[in-house]
């Protein structure tokens, strides 16, 4: 029972781990398999198993067959460098696995036919299995080569697929000394089908046939993992023939090309396993980690599909402002851009499977230029004449595709060539503008330029342009380097670096990106006038370039003004049944806000608007200045009444008091002299009372006695005077910061009454005691406090006469309050509170 219980156990574990791990197998030969090395064997010769078998005979250089593999599959080759010194190793060549037994240079290690490497419309797929020892960018060598077939002598050269160092998987188809297009494309650095060491990955290269069509040619890198159903596509390519029907030096691992002491230096640091070539562009589905159940859903689902011709048409990819992408609009609406000078980058192309060969592509902005004029492919070198304001004046723009004459897969082992244009100059340029550019972001490729010159045509020897060998600038010993007086710029500024041949500098492009372009640009002045009328210069420079056209076109207008555009593109066909296509797309450049048609309108209604402000807000001016006129003299009014009250009340009382001493005087001095003299005195107090009461008046009228301060003066003298002969003694407490308030004359008039009376009352009432007056200022309010320890009185018995009822009722006319405590023989305290008003003032006109 327990043996029983532990197969079972064993079984369950076996499953689990079974599933856990991806079930890849080996390939089987189809009818499209023309090679097929699963290199499972402890050494060479190792079998093939296409249908044009060719076994591979050279394991040399210390490349070692029966490595570990990818889980599933026999055994894998390694190429990287063993630890030890072997005698006779050619160590500058690095491991290799070759058709022949040994290198050789001449035709002796070529392959034998027939050795087809293409199907008979010319496709094929190149894949292997690989895993790296070391990053590209750490690897010893100068590339790390899939498969080959190269050849010494360059006559037999056909293609070569490999890493290159900066992080590109590359095939390079060539034909002698020529590179008929090819493909670059970015290995991925994160994501699922991140480039890692030790890891297994499936690379894969595959070509449609179509000598004619862009992008004919895709670039696979897949992480060997349970779960993918298609391969993953990292880029595309243009072939623009079929791979060379030459016999090379066919190698896996490293290039077969040999110079009878060694060669490029360009083997795979890591193992390779299971390599096929196919006479057919391999679907995305059709490889080794796909399973069988993903890959008869998609075979039926292709089939089901009816087989379509390529609609003849034509798309807009991206548009650029100011080499910057922007958002597209919906279908059908207009792109619309604020006012000014703009630089407009439309990238279009055909729609996919549209063979481009036989068709001409015309475009124009309608609306800024009616020509037809073709557009830009591959990389391209734009010159801006411009004048002091930084205007364009005129521009030439110069393309490159294809591979410069002697072009040896790379830069560095590719001769640069001269090249020499003319250059028209107006007469008004200040600046000249040059921008290198890698650009529609699916073009990809190399640009090496080197010796950039400007001259005058009378004066080829004098080069204009300065640092034209780029030797001067930061750090231009490195790809990351910047030359003086250029700046780089795009979406990756990475793809323009500084390049080094040999011992000298140079400016590149090294473009593996399918979604993203970058560019060099420069801006000098223009040392020399040119000719009246404008001159034509001479341009010149050393170049070298390997550049693979997108299936995206670009063309570019420069300072776009304001106005309503449309951008056309047509396709016009070489022969008759070609038929053709177009392209249309709206753009508005916004006028200036001063320009459109609401600010006219907008002006006037401002203007109107203003002119009303201001009547409004003259009338509202004036309207202040005579309200504020007739309170004033309401106020004025009012001081004159009381004064006229005041008058007739205190000083014509006194002037009868006057009177009446005066007439008794007269009628007692000559019959009662003693009546008559204390009808004198009589007479000298109402005279002095009258005095007194004169001051105080012209003291309340004076607008010199407008403020606080004086207030506080004019009360601490009254109470000195009153208290001056009596047995009660005075105490005056005043602050000597009181704030310097403005006081209108009857606040100040009534305020000092009400104060003097309460004095008068302290003394004629309270008895000989102590008396303290104090004034202040608290939160805003005037306060003054008469304070006795005098008789005192009770406030709630009736008394005759009507003195505090109307001491009461004048502060409350001038908004205060007064309030009187008194207990009999215990004293008497008066508070009268105020709140210190405004003065009324004219606005000014």
């Amino acid at each position: 029972m327990l043996f029983r219980l532990g197969c079972i156990l064993l079984s369950a574990v076996a499953a689990i781990t079974a599933s856990a791990a991806p079930a890849f197998l080996p390939y089987q030969a189809d009818e499209h398999t023309l090679h097929l090395w699963h290199l499972d064997e402890a050494g060479a010769p190792f079998k093939d198993d296409g249908i044009s078998p060719t076994p591979l005979l050279g394991l040399l250089h210390g490349a070692e067959a029966g490595k570990s593999p990818f889980p599933g599959f026999g055994a894998a080759v390694s190429f990287s460098l063993a630890s030890d010194s072997t005698p006779g190793m050619r160590r500058s060549y690095g491991p290799i696995l070759l058709a022949k037994p040994a290198l050789d240079y001449g035709p002796k290690d070529n392959v034998d036919p027939p050795f087809p490497v293409t199907g008979h419309d010319g496709a094929f797929t190149f894949e292997a299995l690989v895993k790296l020892d070391c990053l590209p960018q750490d690897a010893p060598g100068l590339a790390l080569d899939i498969v080959s077939m190269d050849d010494d002598a360059g006559a037999n050269r056909v293609f070569i697929f490999r890493i290159e160092k900066p992080g590109f998987l590359s095939f390079l188809p060539i034909s002698g000394s020529a590179v008929r297009g090819g493909g670059l494309a970015t290995i991925p650095s994160t994501g699922p089908h991140a480039v890692a060491v030790g890891e297994w990955f499936h690379a894969a290269v595959a070509y449609d046939g179509r000598e004619t069509a862009v992008n004919n040619l895709k670039l696979y890198w897949t992480r060997l993992s349970a779960g993918n159903e298609v391969a993953n596509l990292i880029g595309q390519g243009t072939l623009t023939a079929d791979l060379s029907p030459m016999l090379g030096d066919f190698a896996i691992g490293n290039s077969g090309a040999y110079s009878g002491g060694g060669g490029p230096w360009e083997f795979f640091p890591g193992s390779i396993d299971e390599v096929r070539i196919s006479g057919t562009a391999r679907q995305p589905y059709d490889f080794c980690f796909v399973s069988e159940d993903a890959k008869y859903r998609a075979v039926e689902l292709s089939r089901r599909q009816p087989v379509k011709t390529p609609e003849l048409g034509m798309m807009l990819r991206q548009v650029s402002v100011a080499e910057t992408p922007v958002a597209m609009p919906q279908p059908g609406k207009p792109l619309v851009l604020g006012w000014g000078l703009h630089r407009l980058d439309f990238d279009f192309g055909l729609l996919p499977g549209v063979n481009a060969d036989p068709l001409a592509v015309r475009c124009r902005l309608e609306g800024l230029d009616d020509e037809w004029h073709p557009s830009a492919r591959g990389m391209t070198m734009e010159w801006e004449m411009l004048d002091s304001s930084g205007s364009s004046l005129a521009r030439r723009l110069f393309a490159v595709t294809g591979s410069s004459t002697g072009w040896e897969i790379d830069a560095l082992g590719s001769p640069l060539v001269n090249r020499t244009e003319p250059l028209f100059v107006p007469e008004e340029t200040k600046k000249i503008r040059v921008t290198v550019s890698s650009g529609t972001p699916d073009t990809t490729g190399t640009w090496v330029i080197d010796d950039l010159s400007l001259a005058r045509s009378s004066s080829p020897g004098t080069n204009l342009w300065p640092n034209g060998h780029f030797g001067i600038g930061e750090r231009i010993n490195q790809i990351g380097g910047i030359p003086a007086g250029w700046e780089r710029r795009g979406t990756e500024p990475a793809i323009a670096r500084v390049m080094q041949l040999g011992r000298s500098s140079a400016l590149g492009l090294l473009d593996a990106e399918q979604d993203h372009s970058a560019l060099w640009t420069s801006t000098q002045e223009l040392p020399v006038k040119p000719a009246k009328g404008g001159e034509t210069f001479l341009l010149s420079w050393a170049e070298s370039y390997n550049v693979i056209p997108g299936a995206s076109l670009r063309a570019t207008y420069l300072n776009v003004p304001a106005g309503h555009y449309t951008f056309r593109a047509i396709t016009v066909g070489n022969a008759p049944e070609a038929g053709t296509t177009h392209l249309s797309f709206p753009v508005i450049v916004r006028e200036p806000f001063w320009q459109q048609g609401w600010f006219a309108p907008a002006v006037v209604a401002a203007c109107v608007l203003m002119v009303g402000l201001a009547s409004f807000a003259a009338y509202r001016r004036r309207s202040r200045h005579r309200l504020a006129a007739i309170k004033l003299q309401h106020a004025v009014e009012r001081d004159r009444a009381r004064i006229a009250r005041d008058m007739h009340d205190d000083l014509g009382t006194r002037v009868t008091v006057l009177n009446l001493a005066a007439s008794f005087v007269r009628r007692a001095i000559g019959g009662d002299p003693e009546k008559a003299r204390q009808q004198i005195l009589r007479l000298e107090s109402a005279a002095r009372d009258l005095v007194n009461a004169m001051d105080g008046l012209v003291w309340a009228v004076n607008p010199s006695n407008d403020t606080l301060d004086h207030l506080a003066t004019h009360l601490s003298a009254v109470a000195q005077e009153i208290f001056r002969d009596s047995p009660a003694k005075i105490r005056i407490s005043i602050p000597p910061d009181l704030p310097a308030v403005p006081l209108r004359s009857d606040f100040r008039h009534h305020f000092a009454l009400g104060v003097k009376e309460a004095l008068h009352n302290a003394l004629k009432h309270a008895g000989p005691c102590d008396v303290s007056f104090r004034l202040s200022v608290v939160n805003g309010d005037l306060m003054a406090v008469i304070e006795d320890n005098g008789h005192g009185f009770d406030p709630a018995a009736h008394r005759e006469g009507n003195g505090l009822r109307n001491l009461a009722t004048r502060f409350e006319e001038l908004g205060g309050t007064c309030n009187i405590d008194s207990t009999p023989g215990k004293g008497t305290r008066a508070v009268f509170r105020c709140q210190l008003p405004q003065v009324p003032a004219l606005p000014r006109s």
